[in-house]
C-alpha cells in the first residue's frame, strides 16, 4: 500500500503543471532556487524529508520528518480554510524553510494553482492577479501595506506567521479588506498549530488550536503540543504560554528569552509589548551583565542614535524597578533570520562585547 504523500505528485505552478516526469524541464524557470530540490526528494521514494529550522534562538538545525505527516499538517489547513481545486495560492516565502514547502505541498494535495513570487520583503510588488490564500511574515506583511497598499485588493484569506503580529500590525490589520489570522506554530510542528483571527467577524486576541491538536504546559509554563498526526511525542517547546477558560491561549514570551535581575524573572515580550507605542523603530528589551543583580534590563534601538527627548521617563512610567532599563543602546542592525526574525541571542552576545 504506497504511503500518502506518493498520491501527491503534480504541482500547478505558474500556469505550468510540473511532475517527476518533467521536473527537469522546469530546472532553470523557478524564480527560488530551493524549489527544485524538494521537488525532487517530494518526487523520489524516500519517506522523509530534512527540515532547517529558522535559528533566531540559537544555530539553525536539521530536523528529519514524514513527507506523510507534512500531507497530514496541509490538509489540516486545508480544511480549515476550504481550500477548494482551482483557486489560486500564494507562495512568497522561501522554500528552503518549513513555511515555504508547506505551501506547495497544500498546493499539490488540494489541486489549488500556485503562483510563486520571488521571495522578497515585499513581494506582491510582482503580483498581478487575486489570490485566495497567502502567508507572509510580518516583515513582509508590514512592507506590503506601506509599500503596496493598492495590492491588498488582490489578498482573500492572509496568515502571518514566522513571528509574532506587534501591536501596531495588529491594529493597520484590523482594517484590511482582507481576512487575516496570526498563526502559532514552529518547524518542529510543520507550521501552524493554532491560529488567531485578526479582523472581521469572530475577531480573537487569543490563539485557539486546529483540530487534532491539543495543548498544555510544563512545569516551567511553557507550551506542550500534542499533535499525533505529526509527532508520536508530545512537542516540547520554550513558549511560555497562559490558558483562557475558553481553552485557548497567548504567548507571553520564551523561557530562553527570560532575563534574571536580582532575582526576578523579566519576559522582555511583555516589556515590548508595554511601550511598543512609544517607539516607532525597531527594538528589544535584552540585558547586559551585573556583578550584584546577575543581569540588567537594556533597551536595544536598531538604527542611528537619535535625540530620544524623554523616552526614558516615559518608559519608567509603564515599567516596575526591575523592569526599567539600565541603558539606551543603539545598534546600527540587528541580526536576522532569513525570514526576518531577530536574532535575540546575537544581540545579547553583542552587548557582551561592548560591557
Amino acid at each position: 500500500m504506497p504511503n500518502e504523500f506518493q498520491k501527491y505528485r503534480e504541482l500547478n505552478i505558474n500556469g505550468r503543471v510540473v511532475s517527476h516526469r518533467n521536473l527537469t524541464d522546469f530546472a532553470n524557470s523557478f524564480e527560488d532556487e530551493a524549489l527544485l530540490p524538494f521537488l525532487v526528494g517530494w518526487f523520489s521514494g524516500d519517506d522523509y524529508v530534512e527540515l532547517n529550522t529558522s535559528g533566531s534562538t540559537g544555530e539553525p538545525t536539521t530536523i528529519i520528518v514524514k513527507k506523510d505527516a507534512m500531507v497530514a499538517s496541509a490538509k489540516n489547513t486545508i480544511v480549515f480554510f476550504g481550500l477548494k481545486p482551482g483557486e489560486k495560492a500564494l507562495l512568497s516565502l522561501p522554500v528552503s524553510f518549513v513555511a515555504g514547502k508547506l505551501m506547495v505541498i497544500r498546493a499539490m494535495v488540494a489541486q489549488i494553482h500556485l503562483i510563486a513570487l520571488r521571495p522578497s520583503v515585499n513581494p506582491l510588488v510582482d503580483l498581478s492577479v487575486a489570490v485566495d490564500f497567502a502567508a507572509f511574515t510580518p516583515m513582509q506583511m508590514t512592507a506590503i501595506i506601506e509599500k503596496s497598499p493598492e495590492k491588498v485588493k488582490l489578498l482573500k484569506k492572509v496568515i502571518i506567521g514566522g513571528g509574532s503580529v506587534d501591536e501596531s500590525l495588529n491594529e493597520i490589520l484590523k482594517k484590511m479588506p482582507f481576512d487575516a489570522w496570526e498563526t502559532y506554530g514552529m518547524t518542529e510542528t510543520l507550521t501552524h498549530v493554532a491560529l488567531r483571527k485578526i479582523n472581521g467577524t469572530g475577531s480573537q486576541t487569543s490563539f485557539f488550536v486546529l483540530p487534532g491538536v491539543s495543548v498544555s504546559k510544563d512545569a516551567r509554563g511553557c507550551l506542550i503540543v500534542d499533535y499525533p498526526e505529526i509527532s508520536p511525542e508530545p512537542i516540547i517547546t520554550n513558549d511560555v504560554a497562559e490558558f483562557l477558560p475558553d481553552g485557548s491561549f497567548v504567548i507571553t514570551g520564551r523561557a530562553d528569552n527570560i532575563i534574571n535581575s536580582g532575582g526576578v524573572k523579566i519576559s522582555p515580550e511583555l516589556l515590548e509589548r508595554r511601550i511598543s507605542h512609544l517607539i516607532e523603530k525597531p527594538f528589544v528589551f535584552s540585558s547586559i551583565p551585573h556583578e550584584d543583580y546577575g543581569e540588567r534590563v537594556v533597551l536595544v534601538i536598531e538604527g542611528e542614535l537619535f535625540e530620544y527627548g524623554n523616552l526614558e521617563e516615559k518608559t519608567s512610567a509603564l515599567l516596575s524597578r526591575y523592569e526599567k532599563p539600565a541603558k539606551i543602546i543603539f545598534l546600527d542592525t540587528f541580526p536576522r533570520t532569513d525570514n526576518g526574525k531577530i536574532k535575540r541571542f546575537q544581540i545579547k552576545e553583542i552587548l557582551r562585547g561592548l560591557t
